[in-house]
């Protein structure tokens, strides 16, 4: 209980930063794709160099078609954070769980509420807002619930093989426009004008892939959602507090309400 405990504040702690850090270095002008390169990128790097402590070989066969719909879902999701703001795209993230029940629908009482408290914190927060980064975010959540209930199926691997075998993946899948694009030329002057953004981003991303797949092993796929969703109000907050994002007490209640409308939708 107290090892999953420290995965489940692991994972709520580990998103926000991965979304802040994403979204910091997005502001350097470098483009999505650089930003990703650096993020996913340097995530792999951290796991690779974990797993060479682990006696259990890389699946990299068992990730590479999970990695591309991974790919697909992190590049439209890092987009969505570099175009931002934090407090507006990142609630949104939850529209994952939303798109699960519409497939199939539980006819609890707590998971109507929680439909309804979800639809009001959506239109408070995009109330003439509704932008490109919004709906980059909703694209990025239809793929990654794919991408979810297929990690699931591999959850009986070793979680930091798996992992470094999952982002290697990754990377391999997002090289190919990374290159196309003329965006790897950014990606070393990126790291170099952000250095610290860069670490964070590395190691809160491979940090927030493992405590999830770990989180798996023994929890439900929605009891460990419901932990990511907290993620979503923390990422507003900072950007509200922190950053001076504009209308922040419509992005923190319309945070809150998003937040706890996923979560009595998981429980539900």
């Amino acid at each position: 209980m107290v090892i999953v405990a420290f995965l489940a504040g692991l994972r709520i702690l580990t998103l926000t930063v991965e979304r802040v850090s994403l979204n910091r270095l997005g502001q350097s002008g470098a483009g999505s794709l650089a930003t990703m390169g650096v993020g996913f990128g340097g995530a792999a790097v951290v796991l690779v160099v974990m797993s060479l402590f682990s006696e259990t070989p890389i699946p990299f066969t068992t990730t590479f078609w999970t990695g591309a719909l991974y790919a697909l879902a992190f590049g439209l999701y890092t987009a969505s954070l570099v175009r931002g703001p934090i407090g507006l795209v990142s609630p949104w993230s939850n529209a994952t769980v939303v798109l699960l029940w519409m497939y199939h629908p539980l006819n609890s009482e707590g998971a109507w509420w929680g439909l309804a408290l979800f639809v009001v914190g959506v239109l408070i927060l995009t109330h003439k807002q509704f932008n490109r980064a919004v709906l980059m975010m909703l694209a990025s959540d239809v793929v990654l619930a794919l991408a979810r209930v297929m990690d699931v199926r591999h959850s009986g691997h070793a979680p930091v093989s798996y992992a470094a075998g999952m982002f290697i993946a990754i990377s391999l899948w997002i090289l190919v426009p990374v290159v196309m694009s003329g965006q790897h030329k950014t990606i070393g002057p990126l790291i170099q004008k952000q250095p610290g953004w860069s670490f964070v981003a590395a190691t809160s991303n491979a940090a927030a892939y493992l405590s999830v797949f770990t989180l798996l092993r023994w929890l439900h796929p929605a009891i460990v959602e419901a932990f990511s969703a907290l993620a979503s109000s923390l990422a507003a907050f900072v950007g509200v507090f922190f950053f001076h994002e504009k209308q922040g007490t419509r992005k923190i209640i319309s945070s809150i309400l998003v937040t706890v409308g996923t979560i009595l939708l998981l429980l539900g």
